[in-house]
């Protein structure tokens, strides 16, 4: 007869289950190499590591934000590089297309240039990222920034990227701003605009100019609306340099004359007007040279490639003869010097954009390395927290099935005894 209760065999089989579960939790770990498996076996440090899990996911979304901004940076960077550098050329050419000794033929090659060279910064200005979104459209980053228009067609927002806590960077430029609003002297104008001055300038550089001279006397014939615009020009002689300023129509060009023996005093200069040719004869009463300078007209903002406003001005001897070649005086707008300025404008303007983008990429770059500093301090609690001892788990696994074997074998060896193993 078995020396065996019902209480010691239950009481045996719990604790081998408990055994046998510690080791399968053991081995668990070991296989996850996570120190637990459940919040419950170390409530403290799964709260803890919870903590510091949503920092880590935190601080690798500003890294991937930090990194969009950057790749944005740069490309809106090289964009607005490369305009620069295609403002640059262009500028050459229009101050090459300026000079007199070039014939028609060369204007035109220049002006070919200078056409392929607005192109190219149209494309650059319509620049999308690797996900297809405008670098310079704003918020309507779907969209071109300009249309085949050359119509802003973004917004005036501009994309921020959260790269810490309390940090944003600015990861793109509004087109409106970067290439719609230049200041000129004479109003704000789009870069395409003004490269469109351009090229009107120089196709129509060998036939106008800025200033007319004569000497001793002069005929003006306007080209003039019918509807009262303002004119204003200098004119300039022995005596000295005046500013008309005035309204004039085709109807009231008769005014002009009165206009300027109002200052003949002033100038030395007297004009007539012929009501059938309805041309102005300006004579120099000391005989000195007239100029005819600085016009100004009303409605005229930029260059077009047929000036429909302007003074053609003559010189005439003294028996009435027409000398030289006449000259088509036209608005500051319309002449390659006001171009060339304009241009250079433009170069200012997009190297202060660039500046901001270049000062925006330093932010990035600084915020990305303090970025990593923390996410390897915080990876590094992570594991701290979370990741197992594996050599401590194995050892502690030894042992524990040692010490369930021993056990098994002394509840074996003690189930085989009998009543009379205990009467000895």
């Amino acid at each position: 007869m078995e020396v065996s209760t019902k209480l010691f065999n239950a009481q045996a089989t719990k604790n081998f289950g408990k055994i046998n579960e510690q080791i399968q939790d053991t081995q668990a770990k070991i296989a996850s190499g996570k120190s637990f498996l459940k919040a419950s076996d170390d409530p403290v440090t799964a709260s803890n590591l919870s903590a510091k899990r949503e920092q880590k996911i935190l601080l690798d979304r500003f890294v991937k934000n930090g990194h969009t901004a950057k790749t944005r940076l740069d490309l809106a960077d090289s964009g607005l590089n490369q305009v620069i550098n295609v403002l640059t050329r262009f500028s050459e050419i229009s101050i090459q297309a300026a000079n007199d000794t070039n014939g028609v033929d060369d204007r035109l090659a220049m002006v070919k240039e200078m056409e392929e060279l607005a192109t190219l910064v149209l494309e650059i200005t319509n620049t999308q990222d690797a996900n297809g979104k405008s670098i310079f459209a704003g918020f309507k980053a779907a969209t071109s920034a300009f249309n085949q228009r050359l119509e802003y067609v973004g917004d005036r927002g501009n994309h921020a990227l959260q790269v810490s806590e309390n940090m944003k960077v600015v990861s793109g430029l509004d087109g409106g701003t970067v290439f719609g609003s230049i200041k000129t002297d004479y109003g704000r104008k789009s870069i395409f605009e003004i490269l469109e001055n351009s090229i009107n300038a120089a196709k129509t550089a060998s036939q106008v100019s800025s200033k007319g001279t004569a000497p001793a006397k002069a005929e003006l014939e306007l080209a003039v609306s019918r509807n009262p615009q303002n004119w204003s020009f200098d004119l300039e002689g022995s005596e000295g340099k005046i500013n008309i300023n005035m309204n004039l129509s085709q109807a009231s060009i008769s005014d002009l004359r009165d206009e300027i023996n109002l200052h003949t005093d002033k100038t030395g200069i007297e004009a007539t007007y012929d009501d059938t040719t309805k041309k102005i004869t300006l004579s120099e009463k000391f005989a000195g040279t007239i100029t005819v300078s600085n016009l100004d007209i009303e409605g005229v903002d930029g260059a077009t490639r047929e000036p429909e406003f302007y003074f053609q001005m003559e010189s005439i001897d003294g028996e009435g003869n027409k000398i030289g070649y006449p000259r088509q005086i036209v608005d500051q707008d319309q002449v390659m010097s006001t171009s060339v300025g304009d241009i250079k404008k433009s170069i200012n303007h997009i190297s202060n954009q660039l500046a901001f983008i270049g000062a925006q990429t330093r932010k990035t770059d600084q915020q990305l390395n303090f970025l990593g500093e923390r996410l390897t301090i915080v990876t590094a609690e992570v594991s701290e927290l979370g990741d197992a001892d594996l050599t401590k788990l194995v050892t502690d696994l030894q042992a524990t099935i040692v010490n369930r074997d021993a056990a098994q074998a002394a509840f074996v060896r003690i189930g085989q005894q009998s009543l009379f193993d205990f009467l000895r």
